[in-house]
């Protein structure tokens, strides 16, 4: 049997949209799943909302999908430390400007009583005003772990 090139590129042509078809199916459910849970993901809450929701629970789940839930309580939302002033002289090659940058930012601190504490990762937030979103929390202490938002301008 002899097979032609023609041939051999149809099937290749073939072989390889096949082997698109279901990464392509996943991407679109995905992305129809996450336009039609819009309520459920209400994106970056902001400061005010963390402030309202001080002292409340927040319902945590690993975003690998592996593992149990845990809950976390909000103990507090603080101000960013203060930036300190660079120095050029102190430099060997000073920066070509000079400019200072301003963000805008705050500091969220959780409490969980956990068996296992939770390690640095991202994880997906959930709670009754606020809606689903994702933070990356970092363990802070005993059973304490902090998230920071730091904004630009």
């Amino acid at each position: 049997m002899t097979v032609s090139r023609r041939s051999l590129l149809q099937q290749g042509m073939v072989a390889a949209l096949a082997s698109l078809a279901g990464p392509l199916q996943a991407w679109s459910a995905q992305k129809n799943k996450s336009n039609n849970n819009s309520a459920e993901n209400t994106g970056d809450p902001d400061r005010d909302a963390f402030t309202k929701a001080v002292g409340s629970a927040f319902k945590v789940s690993p975003t690998s999908g592996k593992g149990n839930a845990v809950w976390l309580r909000l103990l507090a939302v603080e101000d960013l430390p203060e930036l300190v002033p660079v120095d050029p002289d102190t430099m060997d090659v000073p920066p070509t400007s000079t400019t200072s940058i301003e963000t805008s930012g705050f500091m969220l601190k959780f409490l969980g009583m956990l068996d296992k504490p939770l390690t640095q990762d991202t994880y997906s937030f959930e709670h009754p005003d606020m809606g689903r979103f994702f933070l990356f929390i970092v363990p802070a202490g005993e059973q304490t772990y902090t998230a920071t938002f730091n904004r630009l301008p």
